[in-house]
Order: structure tokens, then sequence, then C-alpha cells
């Protein structure tokens, strides 16, 4: 997934990011629910909408393979995740990772395509996750990814967790902070719950 590179995908970026902010300042408060509000579980999918601002991916390639071949395809699976085509930009990536298996953009991009093929599915892409943080631990959206699949498992206290140490990369007082803080909020309400609830079942 790219960001705000792509002038088109911009057009898109904007009002999203707007809508989310909105989103975030005037919603009601009520009580947490028992599991993740749709919102939150499609955090990472939407990331095909809206930003981690500072950089493209906020991760780095690791020298290996062919970057020349996997830079083509990553545009190709861009072109196309634009187009919302995105079982064709998960077999575009899948070729990526195959021509520089070094490139944690290529395999974030994989695991956030293979969600959204799936139907915001973020467990589809776990493995291409995994690969992309073994490469770079602190790459951005490999974490928001993991995160988001956190939450998706129910595993809120870890969820919680990784969106911590997301929020240690993005600059404060950003609209990705806020969003992230936002996601800790409800991540450590929903842990409290959980934890609640087997204390007064046990």
């Amino acid at each position: 997934m790219k960001y705000v590179k792509y002038g088109n995908a911009a057009l898109v970026v904007v009002p999203v990011l707007g809508l989310l902010a909105g989103a975030l300042w005037f919603r009601p408060w009520n009580p947490a629910p028992a599991s993740p509000s749709p919102w939150i579980v499609e955090a990472a999918v939407a990331l095909n909408r809206a930003a981690i601002t500072s950089s493209p991916h906020g991760g780095a390639r690791i020298d290996g393979g062919d970057p020349s071949a996997a830079r083509q395809l990553l545009a190709e699976g861009q072109k196309l995740r634009v187009q919302r085509r995105f079982a064709e930009a998960q077999a575009v990536y899948e070729e990526a990772v195959k021509a520089d298996p070094m490139d944690a953009d290529a395999w974030a991009d994989l695991a956030d395509s293979a969600a959204s093929a799936a139907g915001n599915d973020l467990s589809k892409g776990r493995d291409a996750i995994m690969r992309a943080l073994a490469i770079d631990p602190r790459h951005r959206k490999a974490l928001w990814l993991r995160a988001s699949l956190e939450l998706q498992e129910q595993r809120y206290a870890t969820a919680a967790a990784t969106w911590r140490e997301l929020q240690t990369l993005v600059a404060e007082g950003s609209a990705d902070a806020r969003v992230i803080a936002a996601n800790i909020a409800e991540a450590d309400a929903l842990a409290g719950i959980a934890q609640n609830a087997n204390g007064q079942g046990s």
C-alpha cells in the first residue's frame, strides 16, 4: 500500500483522514463493547485510503534480491490497489516479495492486500506481517497491521502494547497519533472488560 505518494490516491486520502479525525473528535463516549468496534478492526485495511503520513511506508528496505524488479511490481500493485482490485494486487505483491524477499514494504503491502481481498480478514496477512517486522521491527505499517490483527483476535492487551510501540514512531499531535491514541484507549478498555469477565468466571 502506498500512502500519499500518488496523486490520485491523495485525492482519496485527504477526505478520509478528515472524516476519520472528525469521527474521533465528535463520536459520543459509550462504554467499551465486548469486542472491537468495526472502525478499529478495519483500521489497518483502511490504510488503503488513509496514511501514516511521515513516509511512504515507515520502513527501510534491507539490501537483497532484485530491487529494480520489485519496484516495478510494487508500482503495478499500487495501481491495482487504487482500483480496489485487491486479489490481483495480492498476486502482484507475491511476485514482488519473490523478486526481493528483503523488502519490508513489499511484505507489508502483501499483507494489506491479502486482508483486503479476504474482506478485511487480517489473519490472511499474518505471515506477511511477521516477515515485514522480521526485516524491520520498526516498520510502521506492519506494526499498524499487527496491532489491528491482535484486536481482531481479541488479544487486547497485546494490541495495546503494539499500538504504544507504534505511537513512539509517529509525530506527536498528528492525525495518525490521534487515531493511535484512540485505538490504545479502546484496546485498554476491552482488555479491562476481558480481565473482569475472566475474574468473575473463575
